[in-house]
This record gives structure tokens, C-alpha cells and sequence, in this order.
């Protein structure tokens, strides 16, 4: 039952509705509403949705009338600091850093920065791609899936703070460059050839040793560098205190050739408590890509991301007939079977080489195991 009535100046409108509540009781509601209006027709339209409304169920009878609009979306720009607040909370600093990265490249594209996040589509997303690709550097695919998943994290999260009521669909740029792959001895030798002194320096360390880049090899400290000899190795050591896992705390050999890049930058004597410092607030490098993107450029070798060093190190590992119990020791994994991809990369000779060491193992031990006068049927 319902019905408009005036009200001094303004009409008002009385809805009477039985509705069965949660706990199965059926309850009868008067609603009695001002339609803020002089004029019977917007009264009676304004009361008329209100009932449907209240028909399927869309409002309780005692909610206000009409609903308050939604709060308006925050544009990206508004959202950068909100954002960055939350993964420094919830994440590495490391993290943090590559994210609030990422968005400062984002930010200065204004159509996807300045409208209210609810607007953007993947369609807008797709021409910021198309602007990015069309700057003269900086636009590599790896750059571009970096800022791919940035905003994907950003307008995820804006949905889930019920920000916007759908996040749009974010795709990573085909062919990004394998992480995995395997550099060869004379693609190194033309890398190192290219590389800047700092570069050939932190590449040296990475394919010899094997630490992660980004959280253990930037972030490498001279208090954890041991260049004397010992039980961890002939050539001294370098100390990883923790890291991605608690398997990544672990003491790692180092070669003749790593020994020589660190004791050359020791000699150096550059006040700082890292390996290679850097000009920013961290005081430690943060990231070089540009400068691994020059090299591969100017040694002509096929291009591959910097963390494939670390991929290298662990199959020269394996080829070399280390145990992938060692290997995942050495690189810092929580299990063996992390390991085992490195031995995908081991090449056909190291393949058949272990196999001919496998025989011999056989033929040595196996000749005092079979019994005088056994004879074999075959």
C-alpha cells in the first residue's frame, strides 16, 4: 500500500510493506518520506522506485532513501601514495622501491593519471602501452610488464577497497624475455667485453656465485666478504645473512676471478658499508638495467635479462657434476627440487660424460660383488 500526500509546502509519500526478515519472522514497515519536491509527479515517480526497490529487496525498509551515490574514485595519481603506503606495510623495501618505479613512469601519461580510476579500460590501457612504445628508450618489454603489473596490483587492490567495482583487465606484453635461459661461455666473454667497469663487476659475481640480484647481490655488504681462506673455501667466501626463504641464509665459495673483482674493489678503499654503492637514499646500486641493456646492445648477443646470470651459474654448477642437493644449498633454495631445472640446461656431452662416470662407478665396485663360479643367464 502506498500513497502521496502535501505535506505543507512539499509532498511526502507513505509505503506500507510486510517483508520476512532473516531470522524467518515476517515484520510490517511503515515508511513515511519527504520527496522534496512541489510537484505531485516527481512525488509519485520518486515513490515508485522506492517501492520497487523495496520489492525485490534492493533496500531495507528503514535504509535511507534515495541511496547515497557511491564516493567518487580516486585517480591513479591520488592512489599512487595510498598504494605505496600499503605495499611498504605489507611487503620487502625492495618491492616498494620497484613498484613506486614502475608508477613514476606510469604517472606522467595524464589521460590513465588523471581520470577517477573507475573510468580506465583496458582499451585506455592499451594506448598507454602504444605511447610507451613510441618513446625513443625505456620502452623495452621488460619495462613495459613491469609497469603492466604495477597498475594491475594498483587497480586490484583499489577493487578490493571497493574503490572502483571492477578492476580492468591488464595484459603482460608477449615476448618477454626468458629468465631461465642459459648465457654460453663466448656470449659472456662479448658481455664482459661491453659491460662498464661496474657492470663486468657485478656480472662477474652473479655468474660465479650465483646470488639474486636485486636482494643479495646489490645489496652485498663488505662486512660479509671473507677473502681469506677457510673451510667454506680456498678463495674466501661471501656470507648471505637471509633473504627470499630461510635457505638463503648460506655461505657461498667464491672463484679465483670473484676474488679478484672484490680485492680489487676493496683496494679501492670507497668509504661505504656496500660492494657497489649507489647515489640514492638505500646507498646501495638499485638497478642496472640500463646499463646491461647497453651491453647486450654493443656486444651483439641475443637479449636476455640480467637475472639469467644467476640461472647460468646454477647449470654450470650442475654440468660441472655437482649434486643438486649443492646446488640448492649454493643458490639458496628451500628444496632440491627448486634445483632441478638447472639440470634441463645441462648439454648432451655433460649428459653422456656423467653417464661414463656412472659405468666406471659400476665396473669398480660391482666386479667384488659377484660370486666365484656365478654364471649369468641371459
Amino acid at each position: 500500500m502506498s500513497m502521496v500526500y502535501l505535506r505543507g509546502k512539499v509532498y511526502w509519500y507513505r509505503i506500507k510493506i510486510t517483508r520476512t526478515e532473516a531470522d524467518g519472522e515476517r515484520r510490517e514497515y511503515v515508511v513515511d518520506r519527504s520527496a522534496h519536491t512541489r510537484r505531485r509527479r516527481q512525488a509519485e515517480e520518486l515513490e515508485d522506485e522506492h517501492r520497487r526497490a523495496l520489492r525485490l529487496g534492493q533496500v531495507h525498509p528503514l535504509a535511507p532513501w534515495p541511496p547515497a551515490a557511491p564516493p567518487q574514485a580516486p585517480t591513479l595519481k591520488d592512489f599512487k601514495e595510498r598504494f605505496l603506503k600499503h605495499v611498504r606495510l605489507h611487503a620487502k623495501a625492495s618491492t616498494a622501491v620497484f613498484y613506486e618505479t614502475c608508477l613514476n613512469r606510469t604517472l606522467p601519461f595524464h589521460p590513465l593519471s588523471e581520470i577517477p580510476m573507475s573510468a580506465v579500460t583496458a582499451e585506455l590501457i592499451s594506448k598507454y602501452v602504444r605511447f610507451r612504445q613510441s618513446l625513443p628508450a625505456g620502452n623495452s618489454v621488460a619495462a613495459l610488464n613491469a609497469e603492466m603489473r604495477t597498475l594491475r596490483r594498483c587497480f586490484r587492490l583499489a577493487e578490493e577497497w571497493a574503490l572502483i567495482p571492477k578492476a580492468p583487465v591488464i595484459h603482460e606484453l608477449p615476448g618477454k624475455v626468458n629468465r631461465e635461459r642459459v648465457i654460453r661461455f663466448e656470449e659472456e666473454r662479448k658481455y664482459l667485453g661491453a659491460a662498464s667497469a661496474t657492470l663486468r663487476d657485478i656480472t662477474i659475481l652473479a655468474v660465479d656465485t650465483g646470488l639474486r640480484p636485486n636482494s643479495e647481490l646489490f645489496t652485498l655488504q663488505w662486512v660479509n666478504v671473507h677473502l681469506e681462506p677457510s673451510a667454506e673455501g680456498p678463495h674466501g667466501h661471501i656470507h648471505v645473512p637471509g633473504g627470499k626463504t630461510d635457505a638463503a641464509r648460506r655461505n657461498i665459495p667464491l672463484t679465483p676471478r670473484a676474488k679478484a673483482v672484490l680485492a680489487a674493489r676493496r683496494a679501492q678503499k670507497v668509504v661505504s658499508f656496500y660492494v657497489f654503492p649507489g647515489p640514492g637514499k638505500s646507498g646501495h646500486v638499485v638497478t642496472i638495467q640500463h646499463s646491461h641493456e647497453r651491453a647486450v646492445k654493443k656486444s651483439g648477443v641475443d637479449p636476455f635479462e640480467f637475472y639469467c646470470w644467476r640461472h647460468t651459474c646454477g647449470t654450470r654448477w650442475a654440468e660441472a657434476g655437482m649434486d643438486k642437493y649443492t646446488v640448492a644449498r649454493l643458490m639458496g633454495h628451500s628444496s632440491p627440487r627448486v634445483a632441478e631445472r638447472y639440470y634441463i640446461h645441462v648439454t648432451e656431452p655433460h649428459v653422456t660424460s656423467g653417464f661414463e662416470r656412472f659405468l666406471g662407478y659400476l665396473e669398480r665396485r660391482l666386479v667384488d660383488s659377484v660370486p666365484a663360479g656365478t654364471t649369468t643367464v641371459l
